[in-house]
């Protein structure tokens, strides 16, 4: 048997890189095109801010070692 995606068997081949883009274009909402997105810069934190999120990351990684530690003293008891 002959299986076709949907896509396939609406537009044929997808052979060429120009087909498959308008059909892209044609499936996604306006908004939902990466093209039509406005862009920002990196945005210029301040002290406070690039301190509470290293702040943050090393509370994130205290607990990831506090966890690890809970799950070896769980699999290896003492005695």
């Amino acid at each position: 048997m002959n299986y076709q995606t949907p896509c396939m068997t609406e537009i044929g081949e997808l052979s060429n890189q120009e087909t498959m883009e308008s059909w892209v274009r044609e499936v996604l909402e306006p908004d939902q095109l990466t093209a039509t997105k406005m862009r920002y810069g990196r945005r210029k934190l301040s002290r406070g801010t690039l301190l509470l999120l290293w702040a943050l990351r090393g509370y994130v990684v205290f607990m990831v070692w506090i966890i690890a530690l809970a799950v070896w003293t769980a699999l290896h008891p003492a005695g």
